[in-house]
């Protein structure tokens, strides 16, 4: 079928808003690094001064790993890495060397591969500097390029597709052709603690001529449904790519395919090794090409090229014929073993039943030939010119997410009207009940944690699995029952109290020192009475909220983070720091119900949310959430915890 115009507008009109996202993330960039002093670049979390390079080792998979460090300076309660997390792309810049000139300003890019308290790990993309400055170094958290060219590609070839299962995709979406269900069929299933709606999507999935669709709600195993259909594919002789938005997301399907290698299933996992969980590398590209008895070759070949140049290095005084002859063969060694790498690199990848990787991390260089099926995990997290990097390459897709959590990040208010609507939420709305299955039962929640998101989000289909139904903190050993143990759902009210918001100038975001010294008083009593600081984690929908906390919060093992950053996660217990109180009664982006989604459904046994009852109830779901409270879970006054 020809490219209509109807295709042409549509993807034309996709590529003008990846512009006008893109100009927005470097203006953003811009402003902060013309307008923003260093110091100040380092409160924001953007940049690392003052680093020292106390080592640099060769990890397994062959590239140089740099370890720095710095304490944390006089009066600053933060570790100086606390924003850092690993898998961030950064560059490091070296000192200028003494006497300035060409070699003035060294720096290498990297991704970070460990962070502590005062140290972290950088792995490094290519080579080190031939030579090193002494002196302290300063790290730049980056954001890329190549995802954003990936993007422009593939829309562009999408666009004018035929005969592709991306073609049919496009023509689906655009209504031109209709999508084809395919008769199902009783499978037999590989896990067999799946339940029925579980089963429902994976033979629906495995049915369909074209996509099908896995809503999963939190908790509900859409993953474990995901990968069902990864191996039932690979089962029936297909070649599956696995994709999805994040490293974190990846490495999630990553763990659970994992075991199965050892049953002789091929999986390989594309991407820096740096951005593998380290107990997963035995999954990841580089490190099985490293372990591959044939690259022992291309050791031989670089050490006999770094022993020639050592040669030459250590003469000083051959002949410039002389040192052109070992310098052409040098070149020659580096090519044969670059040449070998490659061929290796493409057989491990052409081998492998299923390749992961995250959207933007997929090269059509390194993956030549197609697959049969492509597997998008967290699906309505990405946009949908992402998502089309990973659907050009496969005949059929399905994709799993869940629209009524948080959607794509974007930096442009313009460009997410349009761009922050998903294909997932597309297709939703186009695919008939066949084609996609809304998994209902959950896994993580009591059931009173459940009940209110489930009324407000998924009509009231989600259920409670027996072993997780009235599970409470006080049941975990060692933990005593208290009054905050031996509930599910607490509301501690601030209202009353004085603990106002304000702006943080310097972060652009809201904070409320009341409420986040209550929510240290709140943790401690929960650590008090048994629970593990790993099993509890204390979140705002606010950064600068979240950055008092942390200087607030000294408990080792607490996590605290923004409920963005916690999509996708789970603890025992979770303590919510709402943040938002004025007398404007204003909820700012807490009017984004979807992110009060994530927020209710991340604790399994004890959620305990801070909030000023005045400020948010002005809004209709807060109202709504308070009423639920009044009928199934405590409404306690922050006065209980305030000192007299």
């Amino acid at each position: 079928m020809p490219t209509t115009p109807q295709a042409k507008e549509h993807f034309e009109r996709l590529l003008e808003l990846l512009e006008v996202e893109r100009a927005a993330e470097r203006e953003e960039a811009r402003l902060q690094a013309e307008r923003v002093p260093a110091a100040e670049r380092e409160a924001l979390g953007k940049t690392i001064t003052r680093l020292a390079l106390v080592a640099v080792e060769t990890a397994e998979g062959g590239y140089p790993v740099l370890t720095l460090t710095r304490a944390a300076s006089k009066g600053q309660e933060l570790s100086p890495f606390h924003s850092l997390d690993q898998g961030d792309s950064v560059r490091l810049t070296f000192p200028p060397f003494p006497g300035g000139g060409s070699q003035a300003a060294a720096f290498v890019h990297g991704t970070v591969e460990r962070v502590e308290e005062g140290r972290c790990e950088v792995a490094v993309d290519g080579a080190m500097p031939p030579k090193m400055p002494p002196g302290k170094l300063t790290l730049d958290i980056l954001g890329s390029d190549a995802t954003h060219r990936r993007m422009c590609r593939a829309l562009s070839e999408v666009s004018g597709a035929q005969g592709t299962g991306a073609a049919r995709l496009r023509d689906i979406l655009l209504g031109a052709l209709r999508p084809e269900a395919g008769k199902r069929h009783p499978v037999e299933l590989f896990d067999g603690s799946l339940n029925e709606w579980q089963r429902r999507a994976v033979e629906s999935a495995l049915a369909a001529q074209d996509l099908a669709l896995i809503h999963g709600p939190p908790g509900t195993g859409k993953t474990t449904a995901l990968v069902e259909v990864i191996r039932q594919a690979v089962r029936r002789g297909q070649r599956v790519l696995a994709t999805a938005p994040s490293n974190v997301a990846v490495d999630n399907l990553l763990e659970r395919l994992l075991p199965q290698m050892d049953r002789g299933l091929r999986v390989v996992r594309l991407g820096h090794p740096a951005r593998t969980l380290e107990s997963l590398r035995r999954g990841n590209l580089r490190i099985q090409l490293v372990n591959d008895p044939q690259y022992r070759q291309v050791e031989e070949l670089d050490a006999e090229r770094d022993r020639l140049l050592r040669t030459l290095g250590r003469r000083g005084a051959s002949t410039p014929l002389e040192r052109r002859r070992v310098e052409i063969e040098a070149r020659r060694l580096w090519k044969e073993a670059r040449l070998l790498e490659q061929a290796l690199t493409r057989h491990l990848i052409a081998s492998a039943q299923v390749v992961l990787s995250t959207h933007g991390g997929l090269s059509r260089r390194q993956l030549r030939g197609g697959f049969d099926l492509v597997a998008l995990d967290e699906a309505s997290q990405a946009t949908e010119p992402l998502s089309w990097i990973a659907l050009l390459l496969g005949k059929k897709a399905v994709f799993a997410g869940d629209p009524m959590q948080l959607p794509p990040t974007l930096h442009s208010r313009t460009a997410a009207k349009e761009l922050g609507v998903t294909l997932f939420e597309r297709f939703q709305a186009l695919l008939p009940d066949s084609m996609q299955t809304l998994l209902r039962t959950q896994y993580r929640m009591h059931e009173t944690l459940m009940a209110f998101s489930s009324a407000q989000f998924y009509e009231g289909k989600l259920e409670a699995d027996a072993s997780v139904r009235a599970h409470l903190a006080c049941q975990l050993e060692g933990v005593r029952e208290t009054p905050l143990t031996s509930v599910p759902l607490v509301f501690v009210d601030t209202a009353g109290t004085g603990f106002e918001e304000c702006v943080n100038l310097l972060l652009q975001s809201r904070e409320n020192e009341g409420e986040a010294r209550l929510a240290a008083k709140l943790l401690q009593e929960l650590l008090d009475a048994g629970l593990r600081p790993k099993d509890i984690a204390v979140l705002s929908p606010y950064a600068a909220q979240v950055r008092l906390l942390k200087t607030l919060i000294r408990s080792s093992g607490t996590e605290v983070g923004t409920v963005d950053g916690f999509q996708g996660r789970e603890k025992e217990a979770v303590l919510v720091s709402l943040t938002r109180s004025n007398d404007a009664k204003q909820v700012g982006f807490l009017a984004e119900t979807r992110r009060m989604n994530v927020t209710l459904t991340r604790a399994r046994r004890l959620l305990i949310v801070i909030g000023d009852s005045v400020t948010i109830s002005n809004h209709p779901f807060y109202r709504q959430f308070l009423d639920f409270i009044e009928k199934r879970g405590q409404h306690r006054s922050a006065w209980e915890w305030t000192d007299a």
